[in-house]
C-alpha cells in the first residue's frame, strides 16, 4: 500500500526568516490524522445513528458548532446530515462503522490524505488568526472543541479550536502550501517557530 506523504514534506527542515527564540505564534501540521467523514441518507438518520452509537458508544451530535469527545475521538457534524471522526487512527474503526451502518443508511468514508491539518498555537494565536478568518474568535463565542466553516484567503476548511491556545485548519490537501504560506506571511509581526515532525 502506498504511504501518503504530507503537503508540507517541502518545507521540512528549510529556514524561514522570523523564527525567533520567544514567538507569538508556532506553526505546523499534524500528520497522525484519522479523518472519517459519516453520511447520512434522507429519512434514514435514526437508523445511521443507531450504528454509529453502537460503535462510538455515544449519540451523534446535535451541535453544529461544538464537537462531542469519545474516546479518542471528537465528532464534528458538519452539516444535518454529515459528520466528521477525528480520532487517533484506530485501525479497525472505519470497518467497524460500515459494518454497524446499514449500506441503505448512511456511509463511511475516509478522508486521510485529503486533508491537511495545519496547527497554530501559542499566546497570540487569537490575534493571527483574527487577521486571516472572517469569524469571531473571542473565547465565549468560540470556545475549546468550538469549530467552525470558515476560510484562510480564499480557502475553504474547517476550523477547530483544539485548546486554550490551539487551533487547528483541515485544509484541501490541494491548497496546504498555500495555506501555509499564508500562515507563515500573516505570523511575521507576531514572531513564529516553525514545528514540523
Amino acid at each position: 500500500m502506498l504511504e501518503s506523504r504530507s503537503a508540507l514534506e517541502w518545507y521540512r527542515g528549510r529556514g524561514v526568516d522570523g523564527t525567533e527564540s520567544h514567538p507569538g505564534v508556532r506553526l505546523g501540521e499534524e500528520i497522525s490524522t484519522n479523518l472519517l467523514h459519516i453520511g447520512v441518507y434522507p429519512g434514514a438518520a435514526a437508523r445511521a445513528a443507531a450504528g454509529a452509537s453502537a460503535v462510538l458508544d455515544t449519540s451523534l451530535p446535535d451541535s453544529p458548532v461544538r464537537a462531542a469527545a469519545t474516546g479518542n475521538y471528537l465528532i464534528l457534524r458538519i452539516s444535518p446530515d454529515q459528520y466528521w471522526l477525528l480520532g487517533d487512527g484506530e485501525p479497525t474503526l472505519e470497518a467497524r462503522l460500515r459494518a454497524a451502518i446499514p449500506a441503505d443508511a448512511g456511509c463511511v468514508t475516509s478522508l486521510e490524505g485529503a486533508r491537511t491539518r495545519l496547527v497554530a498555537q501559542g499566546p497570540r494565536v487569537r490575534d493571527l488568526l483574527g487577521r486571516l478568518v472572517p469569524i469571531d474568535l473571542d473565547p465565549t463565542v468560540f470556545p475549546v472543541s468550538g469549530f467552525a466553516q470558515t476560510a484562510i484567503h480564499h480557502v475553504a476548511g474547517l476550523l477547530l479550536r483544539a485548546n486554550e491556545d490551539r487551533y487547528e485548519f483541515f485544509a484541501p490537501r490541494t491548497f496546504a502550501a498555500f495555506t501555509w504560506e499564508v500562515l507563515l506571511d500573516a505570523a511575521r509581526p507576531f514572531g513564529f517557530e516553525i514545528v514540523l515532525p
